[in-house]
């Protein structure tokens, strides 16, 4: 059995992803020293034995990076990097559920707010 592609949609399909990046819309993604701090403070978390996931998720306007205490579970929280204009990156957001913790330029500002909330430190069951 044969599948036969149609050269000239193809084309066309091609020609729209150029044209969305000529426009200025690029795809989003976190920078080689975004995802470094992002995954240390990760695996200090890990360490401690209060997470135990992340997911990365990314499309044209944004990506976000997810800690998660159990992998069944929603995120305990997320950190989003919206795009931005090619000489002006766009702000980084903490979430928490659907609570906005903290809105900032800074990928450090957004990590310390994480670091400044309460976390797990012991525990006994009783």
């Amino acid at each position: 059995m044969e599948n036969l592609i149609d050269i000239e949609q193809a084309r066309v399909f091609r020609r729209t992803g150029s044209q969305r990046s000529s426009a200025g819309m690029r795809d989003t993604f976190f920078s080689r020293s975004e995802l470094f701090k992002l995954l240390n403070l990760y695996s200090r978390r890990v360490m401690s034995g209060e997470w135990r996931d992340y997911a990365i998720d990314h499309d044209a306007t944004q990506v976000t990076f997810s800690f998660y205490r159990n992998a069944a579970e929603h995120p305990e929280y997320a950190i989003t990097k919206i795009a931005g204009q090619k000489e002006r990156p766009g702000p980084f957001v903490l979430r928490s559920g659907p609570r906005k913790i903290k809105q900032s330029q800074s990928l450090e500002e957004v990590i310390a707010a994480v670091e400044k909330r309460l976390h797990l430190v012991w525990s006994s069951t009783v």
